[in-house]
C-alpha cells in the first residue's frame, strides 16, 4: 500500500478479459503429461489408485509395482565469497542498484543467510486413472533413483528464541528467466518481524540452467533430467528443513514447515497438494500466490491443458490458503476455479491488484538488476514513470500475503481457521469484472487503498500500442509466445519478457483534482476514512498489525486531496 501520485493513460480492460480468462489458461498444450518427483518423509496409512499401504517413506513410494526407498537428500554448504559473483543468486539487495530501490539489511533484524547444494534422489510419476476437475489425482512411479543437485537459499534468525517455529519453503519461480523469489520479496517483512526461517528451493531445471549460466563455478554441479523430479525435490526441501539436516537452520528446531509459490510456482503448489501431498505429508500448511484456471502437469511444461478448470480436492486435510487477484481473473481464469471454503481450504481475492505488484516489482528489480544489469526494466504504455521505467499496480498484494502468512501459523499453531474474503464481483457468463464509478474493481477483499480511493487499479498494462486492439486469442498467442521462450531459464529476449511483465503489472490511474477534493474535503477527512477501513481489514484479518500502522502512517503524510 503506497500512496503516490502517478500519471497514466486508460486501458480497455473489460474488453479483453472476458475472451482472455478462458484462453489465456489453454496457452500451454505443449505441457500435457509427464511425470515428477518424489521425496522422502514419514506417513502410517494413505490410499493410492484404491491400494491400501502402511508403513510408507516418502522417498519409497509403492503403488501398483514397487519403488525403491531413496535416502536422505545430501546438504553441503556453499562457502562464502565462492564462485564467479562471491554471493548467492537472490542474495537479500545490500546496495540501491537504483533510486528508489529497497536494501535490506538482513543483521538489522538478526537474520543471516546461507546456501546449500542439496542432491539426492527423486521418484518421477506419471497419472494414475483419470484425473477430472475435483482435483482427487492419484499417481504411481515411472522412475525412481532420479539424480539431481540444486540449491537452497537460506534464511533464519540467529539467536533461537526469536525462532517462531514455522519454516517457509518456497518454489522458486523459473517464469521470466533467472530464479527468482517473489513470496520472499512480498513477505520479507513479516517474516523478519515473526521470527520465520525461509528456505528458496531451486526446484525446476530452468532454474538451475540460469543459476548455472550466472555463476558457472557456484553453481556448475546444479541439475536434475527434467521437471517430473521438481515434486520430490520440494518435497526433499522440506523434509531438509524439518530435520535441520546438515544444520541447515543452525540449531533451530522447527515445528512447522509452510509451502509456497508464486505464479508458476502456485500452479505447481497446487498440483502437489493435489497428488502428491496425499503420499508425502511433507508440508504442515500450503499458501499459493497468482494460480490460473489449470494446474501444472505431472512433469515437463508450464500447464496441463486437461483437467479444465482444476479444482482442489475437497479430500484435502493440509491447510491450503489461496490468495488470487483481480488481475489473476482478468488473464489467467482463476474464477474457473472458485470452490466454497472447507475445513481445509480458504481463497482470497483481492480487488485492485494486478499478478504483479509495486512491491514486489521493486525488489525483483533491485535483486535482477544486480545479477543481470544487462536486462532493463519493462517500459509500459500506462504507469507512472521512474527511472526509465513504469511502475506496476500499487495496490498491496504484499499486505494481503503477509496477512495470510499469519493466518497460516494461527491455523497451525492454535486451530484458529482464517476468515473467509468475499469474491471480486464478476459478470455469469465471462467472470468480467464488474466496476464501481471510478473504474475499480467491486467485490473482492477490500484493502483501504481501494476503500478510499485515490486512484484507478488496472490490472493490465500492455508493452505497445498495438495489443490494445489485439483479440483475445491474439493476446493469447502472444502470451504463448512469451512463456514459451522465457521457461528455458535464461534471459534471451527482453522483449518477450517486457511483454509477459507488463501484461502482468499493472498500473494506477490517479483520481482527478476535483474527484479527489469532492471525496475529501479536507486531508483529516482523508486520514480519518482511510484509518477507519484500515482498522476493519485490520479486524477481519485482512491487513497484519505492522502493515496497518505502515498504511495509516503513508496515509498521514499523503498529500491528499
Amino acid at each position: 500500500m503506497r500512496h503516490r501520485i502517478p500519471t497514466v493513460g486508460e486501458i480497455p480492460g473489460g474488453l479483453i478479459a472476458g475472451g482472455l480468462v478462458v484462453s489465456l489458461l489453454m496457452l500451454a498444450s505443449g505441457a500435457a503429461v509427464a511425470e515428477t518427483p518424489k521425496s522422502d518423509n514419514r506417513i502410517s496409512e494413505i490410499r493410492l489408485s484404491g491400494i491400501r499401504l502402511s508403513d510408507i517413506r516418502l522417498s519409497g513410494i509403492r503403488s501398483s509395482g514397487s519403488a525403491s526407498a531413496s535416502a536422505r537428500p545430501t546438504v553441503t554448504a556453499i562457502p562464502r565469497g565462492s564462485g564467479i559473483h562471491g554471493y548467492p543468486y537472490d542474495s537479500a539487495p545490500t546496495v540501491r542498484t537504483f533510486p528508489g530501490a529497497p536494501t535490506l539489511y538482513l543483521s538489522h533484524y538478526g537474520y543471516v543467510e546461507h546456501e546449500f547444494l542439496m542432491s539426492g534422489t527423486t521418484n518421477v510419476y506419471q497419472q494414475s486413472g483419470f484425473w477430472g476437475s475435483n482435483g482427487r489425482w492419484n499417481v504411481s512411479v515411472a522412475q525412481n533413483g532420479v539424480p539431481y543437485t540444486t540449491r537452497l537459499l537460506v534464511r533464519y534468525p540467529k539467536d533461537p528464541a526469536k525462532f517462531n517455529g514455522t519454516v517457509v519453503v518456497e518454489w522458486l519461480n523459473e517464469t521470466t528467466g533467472g530464479d527468482q523469489d517473489p513470496v520472499w520479496s512480498e513477505i520479507y517483512h513479516q517474516a523478519l518481524i515473526g521470527g520465520y526461517a525461509y528456505i528458496g528451493v531451486s526446484a525446476q531445471q530452468g532454474s538451475m540452467i540460469e543459476l548455472k549460466t550466472w555463476d558457472s563455478k557456484r553453481y556448475g554441479a546444479l541439475g536434475d533430467s527434467n521437471d517430473g523430479q521438481s515434486y520430490d525435490i520440494f518435497s526433499q526441501a522440506a523434509e531438509v528443513a524439518r530435520a535441520d539436516i546438515s544444520g541447515v537452520l543452525g540449531t533451530l528446531h522447527p515445528k512447522r514447515v509452510i509451502g509456497m509459490g508464486d505464479s508458476q510456482s502456485a500452479f505447481r503448489v497446487d498440483t502437489y497438494v493435489n497428488a502428491i501431498q496425499p503420499i508425502s505429508h511433507a508440508f504442515d500448511g500450503f499458501i499459493a500466490i497468482g494460480r490460473g484456471a489449470l494446474a501444472a502437469p505431472i512433469g515437463s511444461g508450464l500447464v496441463s491443458f486437461s483437467p479444465f478448470p482444476a479444482l482442489i480436492r475437497t479430500d484435502n486435510a493440509t491447510p491450503f490458503i489461496q490468495l488470487n487477484t483481480e488481475g489473476d481473473i482478468e488473464e489467467l481464469g482463476t474464477a474457473l476455479t472458485r470452490q466454497p471454503d472447507n475445513a481445509f481450504l480458504r481463497t482470497w481475492e483481492l480487488a485492485g491488484a494486478a499478478h504483479i505488484d509495486l512491491h514486489e516489482g521493486l525488489y525483483e528489480s533491485a535483486t535482477i538488476s544486480r545479477e543481470e544489469p544487462q536486462v532493463t526494466a519493462p517500459q509500459c504504455i500506462f504507469g507512472v514513470q521512474a527511472n526509465g521505467a513504469t511502475q506496476p499496480d500499487s495496490m498491496g498484494v504484499y499486505e494481503l500475503e503477509d496477512a495470510a502468512l499469519v493466518a497460516m501459523q494461527r491455523w497451525l499453531r492454535y486451530g484458529t481457521t482464517p476468515p473467509s474474503g468475499n469474491q471480486i464481483a464478476t459478470t455469469p457468463f465471462f467472470n468480467i469484472v464488474e466496476r464501481d464509478r471510478y473504474g475499480n474493481a467491486l467485490g473482492g477483499i477490500r484493502l483501504p487503498d481501494i476503500q478510499v480511493p485515490t486512484a484507478t487499479y488496472s490490472a493490465i498494462n500492455f508493452s505497445q500500442p498495438s495489443q490494445q486492439s489485439l483479440s483475445p486469442s491474439q493476446l493469447t498467442s502472444t502470451l504463448q509466445s512469451i512463456f514459451a521462450t522465457l521457461s528455458t531459464g535464461v534471459i534471451t529476449d527482453p522483449t518477450l519478457r517486457d511483454e509477459g511483465l507488463c501484461l502482468l503489472e499493472g498500473y494506477d490511474t490517479p483520481l482527478g483534482p476535483a474527484t479527489l477534493q469532492a471525496l475529501y474535503p479536507t486531508h483529516s477527512t482523508y486520514v480519518a476514512d482511510f484509518t477507519a477501513a484500515a482498522a476493519a481489514d485490520l479486524a477481519a484479518g485482512f491487513l497484519t498489525r505492522a502493515d496497518y500502522n505502515a498504511a495509516v502512517a503513508a496515509a498521514q503524510k499523503a498529500s491528499i486531496p
